[in-house]
This record gives C-alpha cells, sequence and structure tokens, in this order.
C-alpha cells in the first residue's frame, strides 16, 4: 500500500505533499458521489448517459488538478493549494449534478457539502462565506432550470428545504474558517517565534556575544572540520592568531567599554580582511584566530600584512585621534598529516611572540 501512496505524492517537499495528500482526500469523496451517481441510475433517477458524462467530466478535472499539483506549477499561484478553484469546480459540478437528477438530490448534497467544508483548512471567514453564497446560488441555478425544463421533476418544498439547509453553510462553514484561519495565524506566529528562540539559542552557543564573531568552541571546532578537510584533500591549510599589543593599557587608561569597543570594531575590520570560506572567531581576551582554508605560507602572509594594516592605519572608535592600536599576528602552518590544531595554533603564537621581541619579520 505504501508503494503506491509514494508514488503518487512529492517526497521531495512536505508542505507539497501535503497539499497532495489534501486533494487525494478530497478525490475520494468525489469517487464516493461517482458511486452514489450510480445507484441514482439504478433508481431510475439518472440517465446513464448523463452519469458517464459527469463521471468522465469529476475525473478530467481531477486528473489536471493533480497534474498541476503534481508537476510544482502551483507555486505560482497566490494559494499554491488551490483551494479556491477547487472549491469553485465542486460548486459548478455540483450544480449540474443537481440539474441531471430527476429526484432525491439531498444524498448527493451531503457529499457535495463534505466537499465544500475542505475549504475550511485554507480559506478565511470571507472567503468561505463568498463561496457558500456561490454553492447556494449554483443550486438555485440548478434547481430553477429543472422546474422550467423538467417541472415533473421538481418539488418546490423539498427544493426550498435544501436551499435553506445549503444556505447555512455560508454563516456556519464562515464561523469555522475565521476560527481555522486564526488557529493557523497564531501557529504561524508561534513557529515564527520559536525559529527566532533557536537562532537566538545558535547564536549564544556559537557566537560572541561582544564582537559578533565565532567564540573560541566554535572556532576550535571549525578549525578541526578544516584541519581534517585539508589532510582528506591534499590541501594547506593556514591559522592566523591576532594580538592585541599592549591591550590591558587601553582598559586602564581608557575604561572597559572603550575596550569593549576596540575588540568589536578589531573583529569587523578583521571579517573584511578574510574570504567567505575562511573562519573567524575570538580566542580568548584580545586574541583572535582567523582559519585559512587551502593557503600557503605566501597567501598567509599576504593576510597577515592586510589584517596589521588594516587593524594599526587608523584609531578605533572611543581612542584618541592620535592613539593607534597595534598588533601582532603570528601564521602558523598545517606542517605534517598527523599534526593536530593545537599544534598548528602554538606555531602561530609562537610566531606571534616572536614578532613582539623582533618587530622587524
Amino acid at each position: 500500500m505504501n508503494l503506491p501512496l509514494g508514488a503518487l505524492l512529492p517526497g521531495e517537499d512536505p508542505r507539497q505533499s501535503l497539499r497532495v495528500r489534501r486533494f487525494l482526500l478530497a478525490s475520494t469523496v468525489y469517487m464516493l458521489v461517482i458511486a452514489f451517481m450510480g445507484l441514482y441510475v439504478r433508481q431510475g433517477l439518472l440517465d446513464f448517459h448523463e452519469w458517464r458524462l459527469t463521471t468522465l467530466l469529476i475525473v478530467l478535472v481531477n486528473l489536471a488538478l493533480y497534474a498541476l499539483l503534481r508537476s510544482g506549477r502551483n507555486e505560482r499561484f497566490a494559494d499554491p493549494s488551490l483551494t479556491g478553484i477547487q472549491m469553485f469546480v465542486v460548486c459548478l459540478i455540483m450544480g449540474l449534478t443537481m440539474y441531471l437528477l430527476d429526484g432525491g438530490r439531498g444524498g448527493i448534497l451531503l457529499l457535495f457539502l463534505v466537499l465544500l467544508m475542505f475549504g475550511v483548512l485554507r480559506l478565511n471567514a470571507r472567503q468561505f462565506t463568498a463561496l457558500g453564497v456561490f454553492a447556494v446560488v449554483c443550486y438555485g441555478v440548478a434547481v430553477t432550470a429543472v422546474w422550467q425544463q423538467r417541472p415533473a421533476a421538481f418539488d418546490a418544498q423539498v427544493e426550498l428545504l435544501h436551499l435553506v439547509a445549503l444556505g447555512t453553510l455560508a454563516p456556519c462553514g464562515g464561523f469555522f474558517a475565521g476560527y481555522v484561519s486564526g488557529l493557523r495565524r497564531r501557529l504561524r506566529e508561534r513557529q515564527i517565534d520559536l525559529q527566532r528562540a533557536r537562532e537566538e539559542v545558535h547564536d549564544l552557543k556559537v557566537l560572541d556575544p561582544l564582537t559578533g564573531v565565532s567564540n573560541r568552541s566554535a572556532i576550535i571546532a571549525f578549525l578541526g572540520q578544516e584541519r581534517e578537510r585539508a589532510d582528506r584533500l591534499y590541501q594547506p591549510l593556514a591559522v592566523l592568531l591576532v594580538d592585541l599589543y599592549r591591550f590591558k593599557r587601553i582598559n586602564r587608561e581608557f575604561g572597559h567599554r572603550v575596550g569593549d569597543q576596540v575588540l568589536y570594531e578589531t573583529a569587523q575590520r578583521l571579517r573584511g580582511c578574510i574570504r567567505d570560506i575562511d573562519g573567524l572567531g575570538r580566542y580568548g581576551g584580545e586574541e583572535f584566530l582567523l582559519v585559512l582554508p587551502d593557503a600557503d605560507v605566501d597567501e598567509a602572509g599576504r593576510v597577515a600584512a592586510r589584517v596589521a594594516d588594516r587593524i594599526e592605519s587608523r584609531p578605533m572608535a572611543g581612542l584618541p585621534a592620535n592613539y593607534r592600536q597595534r598588533c601582532t599576528v603570528g601564521v602558523g602552518l598545517l606542517a605534517a598529516a598527523d599534526d593536530d590544531i593545537w599544534q598548528v595554533i602554538e606555531r602561530a603564537r609562537s610566531d606571534a611572540e616572536a614578532r613582539q621581541t623582533d618587530p622587524s619579520r
């Protein structure tokens, strides 16, 4: 049973799959309508040729709607579920069926009401009320045509009761449609809130709250992934350790608020020095770690020079105009297949310390 259903449903898009499921469920009600109309043929209330014509029309319309849903072209419509179109078709087929029957319209009408109630799932109160009015009009036109052309098949008292019963569909269905529409709206709002909460939790988990770049654990994890990839693809990997020189002096002389501003602006300047595939994170205190996949020693050196120039070329926000924040940038390379990430970071740190001792390096 699962294989045919799996073939009928689009498995790559859950929302599209749900739309097709709802359509197939409505199609089973159509099949009940066709079978029920067959009983009317046996009772002499419907001509066989008219039953065959109506059946062909129902099948062709449903096949066309299914093809539209299955192809994905329904995504071009304002309502990808095509609920309005399907309800419009239901009303027209209902009107045609009511016209063809010579009696007993109430039984078939019940099944069409079931089909119309599928509109509650997608339409709002105003739309469903308009649908109910259109259904009443279609039924009224059909029985009026029967009265004029086949008076013997028309019972005014019964048809009036049918019209009154059908007329209750508009306000009652509109109420339920409005209620369901409100539930959908609240559910959508809660889904948005939940997604925002998940993003905030993710940010708290992987981002440094002060600078907005990756925190220590996140940049270490990224370095570990890139180290495995470099080993697998036989590509170089470079790490830059950026240390703000004498940063504690800023906190001591200008205050921690200015120090926080310097850290934030440093992170933003570092963003402009790297590629999209590179990683940037606050390693600790005033240290930042840059991970450069597929970067050899020459490329790492160029990035290091660019980083130093970006940080030292102009004053930081909150600092005096004549104050230039200096930094040291150490370069560490993945030297051997058995190197771990801590050895690479240690090479970058050693290089940074050597540059502090010998700025000419």
